[in-house]
């Protein structure tokens, strides 16, 4: 699959979302243009917002949105740059410009102390949102957050694990990401590989420096409450990395391993995981009743 065609399937995507009461637009920041969902909720839960991993976008979270919007009032979900939706910006994949057009974006979105969840990529991305804006977070939930520290050589190796040159490395892919058998590592393989291929994602690849990782004191910071849902069948992360986050966020932290989950628990079962999340939530009060 091109990356060309992988991103008209988007657009029917978003076109199909439209029509089912999703709403697209761009928010404008000083780095440039993020596009994001956002969905009215049938419930009296906090907003949620939703922040992607490295490759994926915004519409990727179609399944698990359709599930939240029974329990809470909106739903919103940023492309990040040079994803999805929202162009590249005009500095380039800098992860530190990055970052600051995300912190503009949720700024200007959000409006009430909300639910954050972040997978991968966009654990790091909440992390450090949650850090900045403490104010604006009533809860943190993170599925196989990325960002902890490594060493130069390890890191680099990582990222090159995110280069799928061909069809057999994106089904290995495939496989470390999905904590169970299923229909969807075809089409996962095929979109990962495309996905990872686009030149936005192979510069962001390339300029990930040791010092753009997280660093204990920013983990250990958090005050709001924290759900970490972690697979026990991801294989997409190094081990140690969960090890990190165990060792070094905060003690009121719900730490989550459940068998047959992987990288991304929303598609190995997007029930189980909303479930788990809402009964979490119900505990701190946070869930619609």
């Amino acid at each position: 699959m091109s990356t060309g065609l992988l991103n008209q399937l988007d657009r029917l995507r978003l076109h199909r979302l439209r029509r089912q009461g999703f709403e697209g637009r761009h928010i404008e920041t000083s780095r440039g243009l993020i596009h994001l969902l956002e969905l009215e909720g049938e419930g009296d839960g906090p907003p949620v917002i939703l922040l992607h991993g490295l490759g994926s976008c915004a519409v990727d979270y179609e399944r698990l949105m359709r599930g939240l919007r029974h329990y809470h009032s909106k739903l919103i979900a940023p492309d990040l740059p040079g994803h999805g939706f929202s162009p590249t910006p005009e500095g380039g994949m800098d992860p530190d410009d990055l970052r600051e057009a995300m912190l503009e974006m949720v700024d200007q979105v959000l409006c009430e102390p909300s639910v954050i969840f972040g997978n991968s990529l966009g654990g790091m991305a909440a992390i450090r949102f949650a850090a900045a804006r403490p104010e604006l977070v009533q809860a943190l939930v993170l599925a196989s957050p990325g960002g902890a520290p490594m060493p130069e050589a390890e890191l680099r190796d990582f990222l090159d694990s995110f280069r799928l040159e061909t069809y057999k490395q994106a089904l290995a892919f495939a496989d470390r990401f999905l904590g169970r058998p299923n229909s969807f590592r075809f089409p996962l393989a095929w979109g990962a590989r495309a996905r990872m291929a686009s030149p936005s994602v192979r510069e962001l690849l390339t300029r990930v420096q040791k010092q753009h990782l997280l660093h204990p004191s920013e983990v250990g910071s958090l005050s709001a409450p924290i759900m970490l849902f972690w697979g026990v069948a991801d294989d997409v992360l190094p081990h140690h990395t969960r090890d990190f986050f165990r060792t070094h966020l905060p003690a009121h932290t719900l730490f989550l391993e459940p068998e047959g989950y992987g990288h991304a628990p929303y598609l190995d079962s997007t029930r189980g995981f909303i479930e788990a999340m809402q009964a979490w939530l119900s505990e701190h009060r946070l869930a619609a009743a």
